[in-house]
């Protein structure tokens, strides 16, 4: 039998050109768990023995959900119904296959509110999120808002991807409506700030203006966190502040940028002046912890080193250096290690350690020589001296 013959039979046919083995859901999300035959654990071409910067391709499982899964294998195994049915004939069940599917459909056959809710549960079975995106668009066109937002407070995964559409869109006034109706006040008021904030950028004016209206119309109502309330009346005494400055470099800028900026321009001004680094602090209610942490890194970034030291060490009693910080010594040291500290500065910090094993091994991390001297002839270690490099 030649070639020709061989592959014009109807057994070769069937058995070389069979459509009809669609792989499973299980047996497609298991792709790629598992090797190909004829491919070792250890063959060359095994992903894990490549040196390669591609990330882990995302397992599908991840992306679809089982459910959503079944209906896309179904309809590409051609078993699936695609032909136009009567519109009475349309049910729950097709109008969701169609939908994941990405066909066309019109949710609007569907007009009890029995059938509607059947929708939305069951996109949400479905965990697709187009789905669930789109029956709730349907709902809101054709059902009273109060009920829609009723339906979605007792499905908090539809509730989700509503308010992440809403966020995405700017639709903001229509998420608010949405929070305050389900007593989430605190969330509407932060949506509402972050939305101010982000539309008028470094208009000091325009973001008093809104942060004022804001303040009455939304940080005023019941269950809206102390937090959140402290946050924006401080942010307004930023904001005042910064108008008063009328630095352009500073608009709409941190409090810990605005102190850097005075303490690189106005480190000498005295307390009560409105560019003073101790005023700002008092207003804004920095902590000293930030405080000596930003001035740390200005100065020492300036190479202003005498403030450094003058900033963060004292004499005590009997005439010896000692550190007075807020910053945990270890952090303390690592940072001036960086800004290329002297070894006198580090040794200071270092003998704040009351511990002696610590103050060694601080000593060697950063070499300072003078401290592991020092404990070496305490201890009258030799090895210690002859250990330093």
């Amino acid at each position: 039998m030649d070639d020709d013959d061989y592959w014009n039979t109807s057994e070769t046919k069937e058995s070389a050109f069979s459509f009809d083995d669609v792989l499973s859901p299980q047996e497609i999300l298991a792709i790629g768990k598992k090797a190909c035959s004829g491919q070792s654990e250890d063959s060359v071409f095994n992903s894990s023995n490549i040196n390669s910067t591609r990330r882990d391709l995302v397992p599908l499982a991840s992306l679809v959900s089982p459910k959503a899964l079944e209906l896309i294998v179904l309809a590409q195994s051609g078993n699936d119904l695609k032909d136009a049915m009567p519109e009475q004939h349309i049910t729950v069940a097709v109008t969701l296959r169609r939908l994941v599917l990405g066909r066309s459909c019109s949710l609007h056959v569907h007009r009890s509110m029995k059938s509607k809710t059947e929708l939305l549960d069951g996109a949400i079975e479905l965990g697709d999120g187009n789905a669930i995106l789109a029956i709730v668009c349907f709902l809101l066109q054709t059902l009273n808002k109060k009920l829609v937002h009723e339906l979605l407070s007792s499905r908090p995964l539809a509730l989700s991807h509503y308010v992440g559409y809403l966020h995405s869109e700017g639709k903001i006034a229509e998420l608010t409506d949405l929070l305050t109706m389900l007593d989430r006040s605190s969330e509407a008021a932060m949506f509402q700030f972050e939305h101010m904030v982000r539309c008028h950028g470094d208009d000091v004016e325009a973001l008093l203006r809104k942060s004022g209206n804001l303040q009455k119309n939304h940080f005023t109502q019941p269950h809206v966190d102390g937090h959140y309330i402290k946050m924006l009346t401080d942010y307004c005494k930023l904001l005042e502040w910064q108008k008063c400055a009328d630095k352009k470099e500073l608009r709409n800028k941190s409090s810990l940028r605005c102190l850097s900026y005075c303490c690189e321009s106005h480190w000498h001004e005295g307390a009560g002046n409105i560019m003073s680094p101790l005023t700002l602090c008092q207003r804004q209610q920095i902590t000293p912890l930030q405080y000596d942490w930003v001035v740390l890194n200005v100065h020492a970034n300036a190479n202003k080193w005498d403030i450094v030291e003058s900033l963060f060490t004292k004499k005590n009693w009997f005439g010896r250096t000692t550190v007075s910080t807020h910053i945990p010594i270890e952090t303390l040291l690592s940072r001036l290690a960086e800004l290329k500290a002297s070894e006198h500065i580090m040794a200071t910090c270092v003998d704040k350690i009351q511990s002696n094993e610590e103050r060694i091994r601080l000593a060697h991390k950063y070499k300072i020589h003078s401290v592991i001297a020092e404990s070496a002839g305490k201890q009258k270690d030799r090895s210690g001296l002859f250990g330093m490099t």
